[in-house]
């Protein structure tokens, strides 16, 4: 049997890939073990505040964490409280948050606040110099914005205070005539993305303007959706575009953007209504690392991890029960806790040992790869073992591991057959399944539903084929 243990990657010709891996993701053992990648669920959604407004950003700062959530702008304190500080004067929509040493700033696209942190102070910015701002960050002392498709300008606050912009102190990126998207600060200095390049600008300590043009480093693929650009394990990562198309996702390699999106991936995305409005999150959690991207749309949250370099989905079901693009639209570490944030004005935090989403059902599934043998001779199956580990179910519960399979590429899937993960108190599981028919190509189906821990360690099928 191929192997059953594996990432997202179902394309548009059925017949070739229909992989799935929902709600789970592959961890890859370092060490010699049983089997060097399983699959892990990812962690559940505890409802920890609710508020008015789509959860639109948030930051942590020196043990301090804020959150927009509509038009509001709070504190969040480790109590799981929400204080108001300040409202904006929009309610939807992303917004880019940054800090410096006495401010945290805030930019919506038209309007720049401040909250001086030493006061709680929160003020918008009044001044004819500041031309609207989608993307904001901390370079030097400076802060520095960006806003999208409105030119190749960029603009810097005063020293430490972004309630000064003084009007000359702007930049253009030149050395291609597209429109600015956004931008990013990493170690070298100030990454512009434009529509189909970018640029870097370095802090040379100029008198007239303190950032120029690092002459030959940069590339010509830009940035498709503001809210995409993510600093990911100290590498930028984006969804982008170059000359050539759109909607491929890049990480900064070596200073030049690599793709990391498969094909499949990539005919996902093109489902979405509207790339440009594309957001991605990104949080890092016992030593993997995960950018999720999610777009108008689609049906799926789409999930990277970075040591795997591997996909997987990340799903809410409908009021149909068919998935539909995770709640997740944001995520924020504060207090040694990961948070996340969602369009309904909840704030959740991830916990390992929480096996739903909110009052919600978690499903966990693995779609597996097509196996047929050369020649498309008849396989006969005689039985499917799968080897999961679980932590016991939950208040005496007995949850049931279901499966079926497919033919036919999946236009049609056999009569699920269910077995018992486990009650109480046992952790580990090997189930069976017996006399399960014939097939030229088959794919297999593993579904969990329960109110408790799963991981998929490896499965089997044992087969033989025939002679026709």
């Amino acid at each position: 049997m191929i192997p059953f243990v594996g990432p997202s990657y179902a394309l548009s010709t059925r017949k070739a890939s229909m992989q799935r891996a929902v709600n789970l993701y592959l961890a890859q053992m370092e060490a010699s073990a049983k089997s060097p990648v399983i699959l892990k669920s990812v962690p559940g959604l505890v409802v920890r505040a609710s508020v008015v407004g789509e959860y639109r950003g948030s930051i942590e700062t020196n043990s301090r964490a804020f959150v927009v959530f509509g038009s509001s702008f709070y504190e969040l304190t480790a109590d799981y409280t929400l204080t108001l500080l300040g409202t904006l004067s929009t309610s939807t929509g992303a917004v880019s948050i940054a800090y410096g040493l006495f401010q945290v700033v805030i930019a919506d696209g038209s309007n720049l606040y401040v909250l001086k942190l030493a006061s709680n102070i929160f003020q918008g910015v009044a001044v004819l110099s500041f031309t609207g701002a989608t993307t904001v960050d901390f370079a030097d002392n400076y802060f520095t914005l960006t806003k999208d498709r409105s030119g190749q300008q960029f603009q810097i606050t005063a020293i430490n205070d972004a309630t000064v912009i003084n009007a000359l102190d702007f930049a253009s990126a030149e050395s291609s005539p597209d429109d600015l998207v956004g931008h990013i600060v990493v170690q070298a200095g100030i990454l512009l993305f434009g529509t189909l390049t970018t640029e870097l600008f370095v802090h040379t300590g100029n008198v007239d303007f303190p950032f120029e043009r690092s002459r030959g480093s940069g590339f010509k693929v830009g940035l498709l959706a503001a809210s995409s650009l993510r600093m990911v394990d100290n590498a930028p990562m984006w969804l982008g575009r170059d000359g050539n198309g759109s909607g491929l996702v890049y990480r900064l390699t070596g200073g030049q953007a690599q793709r990391v999106s498969t094909q499949a991936i990539e005919q996902a995305l093109q489902a979405s209504t509207d790339l440009t409005k594309a957001r991605a999150w990104t949080y890092q959690d016992k030593g993997l690392t995960f950018y999720a991207i999610n777009a108008p749309g689609l049906t799926s949250t789409w999930v990277y991890e970075i040591s795997t370099s591997q996909w997987h989905e990340r799903c809410d079901l409908d009021s149909f029960g068919q998935y539909k693009a995770g709640r997740v639209t944001g995520a924020l570490f504060a207090f040694g806790k990961h948070f996340a944030g969602d369009a309904n004005g909840n704030l959740y935090e991830w916990s390992d040992d929480v096996y739903r989403n909110g009052s919600d059902v978690l499903v966990r599934e693995r779609t597996s790869p097509h196996e047929a043998v050369a020649g498309r001779l008849r396989i006969f199956y005689g039985q499917f073992y799968l080897d999961a580990e679980t932590n016991g179910a939950m208040q005496g519960d007995d949850p049931q591991v279901e499966l079926s399979w497919s033919d036919d590429s999946g236009k049609s899937w056999s009569n699920v057959i269910t077995r018992s993960l486990g009650k109480v108190g046992e952790i580990f599981a090997r189930l069976l399944w017996n006399r399960l028919g014939d097939a030229r190509d088959r794919v297999w189906k593993v579904k969990f539903s329960g109110n408790a821990q799963f991981a998929i360690v490896d499965a089997q099928a044992d087969s033989k084929p025939g002679n026709n």
